[in-house]
């Protein structure tokens, strides 16, 4: 195992369709070079392949083998919207018993060491697919793949109506048919605590401006978890519901929202975040404005629903679901989402200051709510039903009448 194939999954662009993280810089470097950088200090003799999709052909990415002329890099062009097709062209030349490991581009901090204990346990128990804990730091995991099951489940993929998801996040397709792949999940690892915060000092020049642009660029739908958010809380919405949109971002949810509800009041902290938001299509029943989601303007008991999505992790949760619960209507709704993070408490992305478990997620709404729904999202739009545990955490909640 100490000459795998990597396939480092890398593009200009992510699914939310703006730019993605995996092309920022750190001292001059992308953030995929030092992915394939952490790969050789593992493995110094793998067949790295960058797979990126066909839109990326003739782009940055071309740049990266002539980084590494004493090692095996290449890059792999095809499939905008289908990583597992793309995976299985990567290693077309491969047998189909050989193991591979797959590392997304942004994964900088990804633990090499970790995954050669994935390859030998899937080597020795003849494993289809292996990965961590669902809630386990999704910058710090990697997966291990068989080639001969990347095809089965390609092929049966193609006789399965909605298959897009699975065709990005393969791995949960195997989970979910486990009497056709032999899969598994191992313990999550102990984290040296320095290593996080090394992580999350680099990862500073990382998480910037840009990625959670939603709604700017043309997107693919398949793997757009923050679009997917909204999506699964308008079935919450009813047509005379009073909306808090609680940290808008670019304004897309609110719409999504305002196609529903009666009225949205999309706020955000930032200004300039505010004037973007509010210069897109107009809706003459949202209102667009700023907003501290810890100490609101607004009255008591304004709202019938407040979503927040991709926020409290923002802020001090404290005054943030107090907030929430004060101005909500009587058995008014708060819908919520936010990263799930066994070890959050020193989060990779340095614009987070906490994430929260499954645990303590649930802990704090249930201080000041009845909770009605937690949903785990594995990855992207997977979800797998009654299983809260995932990547990220997606709460209905009610205040009481």
């Amino acid at each position: 195992m100490d000459n795998p194939i990597i396939l480092v999954q890398a593009a200009s662009k992510a699914w939310s369709g703006a730019p993605d993280w995996c092309m920022n810089e750190i001292d001059g470097r992308s953030v995929v070079a030092l992915t394939i950088e952490n790969a050789l200090k593992e493995f110094p003799e793998a067949d790295i392949r960058i797979i990126a999709p066909e839109f990326d052909r003739g782009g940055r990415l071309n740049e990266l083998p002539e980084l590494f002329p004493e090692s095996k890099v290449n890059v792999f062009y095809g499939f905008d919207e289908s990583p597992l097709e793309r995976m299985i062209a990567a290693v077309e030349d491969a047998a189909d018993e050989k193991l591979v490991l797959r590392v997304d581009g942004i994964h900088f901090g990804w633990l090499t060491d970790h995954a050669r204990t994935m390859l030998q346990l899937a080597e020795q128990e003849n494993l289809d697919c292996v990965k961590t804990e669902d809630d386990f730091p999704i910058q710090l995991t990697s997966d291990v793949y068989r080639i001969s099951a990347l095809k089965k489940a390609l092929a049966m993929l193609e006789e399965k109506a909605s298959s897009a998801p699975y065709r990005v996040h393969p791995k949960f397709f195997m989970f979910s048919e486990a009497e056709e792949f032999k899969c598994a999940r191992i313990e999550n690892p102990t984290v040296n605590e320095q290593w996080l915060k090394k992580c999350r000092e680099t990862a500073e020049q990382v998480y910037i401006a840009g990625n959670m642009n939603v709604g700017q660029n043309a997107g693919i739908a398949a793997g757009d978890q923050l679009s997917f958010h909204y999506e699964l809380a308008l079935d919450h919405i009813t047509p005379d519901a009073q909306v808090l949109d609680c940290g808008c971002g670019p304004g897309y949810g609110a719409r999504m929202l305002a196609d529903t509800a009666e009225k949205v009041v999309a706020a955000d902290l930032d200004i300039e975040t505010v004037r973007l938001a509010s210069s897109g299509k107009y809706f003459d029943n949202i209102t667009f404005q700023t907003a501290d989601a810890t100490a609101l303007d607004f009255e008591d008991e304004s709202f019938d629903a407040v979503t927040s999505f991709e926020t409290v992790e923002h802020v001090n949760p404290v005054p943030f679901f107090k907030e929430m619960q004060r101005v909500l209507k009587p058995g008014g709704l708060l819908i919520l989402s936010t990263p799930q993070n066994s070890h959050g408490h020193i989060p990779v992305n340095s614009q987070h200051l906490h994430e929260f478990s499954l645990q303590e997620i649930k802990g704090l709404c249930s201080d000041h709510f009845e909770i009605m729904q937690t949903t785990g999202i594995k990855q992207g739009r997977i979800v797998f039903p009654d299983d809260p545990k995932g990547q990220n955490t997606f709460m209905v909640c009610r205040k009481a009448s």
